[in-house]
């Protein structure tokens, strides 16, 4: 794990120790991640309010980037060919849930991903490259899918809501109260005073959901308890990040976005939680039907 950063040269444990001393009661990185997280929310709200080819360019863009990051982490000797694949099966499959065609999509994604693993020798590296397709194309054609539904744009502003506030309770639970390391080994920043600050703040926003949304007095508890499940499920999304970037040798997927870093890193929790929604959504469809208010 000494080994240097992809495209970077700087060694992963020497970055590590840094951003570790930069941990608790060091704000520098509040003012970029400020302005960079509001950038993004505005276009992302906007995208969603807007839907159609909206959402669909909005996601079409997040695959080129992410695609570039994967490629840069994972095959930096062959990043191009990496990109290329990578780029074209996750683009495909968010074009096929545009036309609300997600089994297209997700054959097409399949298809590529396999093909491009055929470049490597090693079960790792099969893994990683098919993988890696994968991983950005799914969410990514899952959130343009779930615009779609009846209910599509409530679907997508309580993701929104919930995995926001659990990204920003965690960060300052994690900077105010610091204590036990999730895993000092993934990442040294991460607290479990910051993953229950953010499951709180998640469950509060669920619940500021159902009220917005007009959900009866009983389901608002429900609202709360899915609000807590999203923002878990996203912050071990973010864990799970971590750990790629750790089998990687990087710190960050790139410096695209400042104070955030890479488009990987600040989407990871949204990406997660997108995976759970569409599935619930897929197997228990009309769901969110239930929890509003129809009078």
């Amino acid at each position: 794990m000494a080994a240097a950063s992809a495209g970077t040269g700087v060694p992963i444990l020497q970055a590590e120790a840094a951003g570790a001393g930069a941990g608790r009661g060091d704000w520098s990185d509040l003012g970029p991640r400020i302005a960079s997280s509001l950038v993004l929310a505005i276009g992302g709200v906007a995208a969603a309010w807007f839907g159609g080819a909206w959402i669909a360019g909005a996601c079409g863009a997040a695959v080129a980037v992410m695609s570039y990051e994967w490629a840069r982490m994972s095959e930096p000797e062959a990043a191009t060919q990496a990109f290329m694949f990578t780029f074209a099966g996750a683009l495909g499959a968010v074009m096929f849930a545009s036309w609300g065609l997600l089994g297209y999509g997700a054959a097409w994604m399949a298809g590529s991903a396999l093909l491009s693993a055929t470049r490597r020798r090693s079960l790792a590296g099969i893994v990683e490259t098919a993988g890696g397709t994968l991983y950005i194309g799914l969410p990514c054609a899952v959130f343009v899918w779930l615009r779609r539904q009846p209910e599509g744009l409530a679907i997508v502003l309580v993701l929104f809501t919930v995995i926001w506030a659990a990204d920003i309770f965690a960060y300052f639970g994690g900077k105010l109260i610091g204590g036990p390391k999730v895993s000092s080994g993934l990442s040294p920043n991460k607290t479990w005073s910051g993953i229950i600050s953010g499951v709180v703040a998640g469950a509060i926003g669920g619940g500021a959901c159902g009220v917005v949304f007009g959900a009866p007095g009983g389901a608002t508890g429900i609202w709360s308890l899915i609000g807590a499940v999203l923002a878990f499920t996203g912050l071990m999304g973010d864990v799970f990040e971590a750990f790629l970037k750790r089998r990687f040798g990087v710190k960050d997927a790139s410096k695209i976005i400042p104070g955030h870093g890479g488009l990987l890193d600040r989407i990871d929790g949204l990406m997660a939680a997108t995976l759970l929604t569409g599935a619930v959504v897929s197997l228990w469809p009309g769901v969110t039907s239930l929890l509003e208010s129809r009078s």
